[in-house]
């Protein structure tokens, strides 16, 4: 009984592509997956007649393509009716898992961030462009202000000496008014 077919073929080409995008050579690829070197041969030629058992077949299958990390389905060599299914069916595609499909939610987080950290670098300059702008015009406006305030605080200190002046003068009044006398214990001379 021939153990290999089309269908078996082009998964094994599935198998040597996922192996090449990982650049490394079948003897590599044993000794990483502990798994026979004869075995992987077998997986990517698509012939399972080294396999002793179809359960052997299937599990090495799996083992080879979780760490080739391809989401592929064993095709059933074992089961004549379903390769004479296969056979019928024009150009089945293969459901490789590339790996750009495989991390998409990566690749498009990995861009956002990178997105959302250029528009903070642009806002981070417009926002240095516009505090130069207005330490530039601060030591106008810090001269202003404190040509204000010294204003203020004269205009209050002349407020204040017009107080104090009123206060005294208000006093001296009130003296002159009051009638003293004073009695003198000493003789006139």
């Amino acid at each position: 009984m021939s153990l290999k077919s089309a269908h078996t073929g082009k998964v094994g080409k599935a198998f040597i592509n996922a192996r090449n995008r990982r650049s490394i050579s079948p003897e590599e690829a044993a000794s990483l997956a502990l798994i026979n070197i004869e075995y992987i041969k077998a997986i990517e030629s698509g012939d399972y007649s080294i396999f002793p058992a179809r359960i052997f077949a299937v599990q090495y299958f799996e083992k080879y393509a979780k760490f080739l990390d391809l989401e592929i389905d064993f095709f059933d060599i074992y089961n004549a009716e379903v390769v004479a299914a296969a056979e019928l069916e024009p150009n089945s595609d293969l459901p490789v898992r590339l790996f750009s499909k495989k991390n998409i939610f990566y690749i498009l987080l990995i861009g956002s961030i990178f997105l959302i950290c250029i528009i903070l670098i642009f806002q981070d300059n417009h926002i240095a462009k516009v505090l130069d702008g207005k330490l530039q015009e601060s030591p106008t406006n810090i001269a202003d202000l404190k040509a204000d305030s010294e204003l203020s605080l004269d205009n209050e200190i002349s407020l204040l000496h017009g107080e104090i002046n009123n206060f005294f003068i208000q006093d001296k009044l009130d003296s002159i008014q009051l009638d003293v006398t004073v009695d003198s214990l000493e003789p006139d001379v």
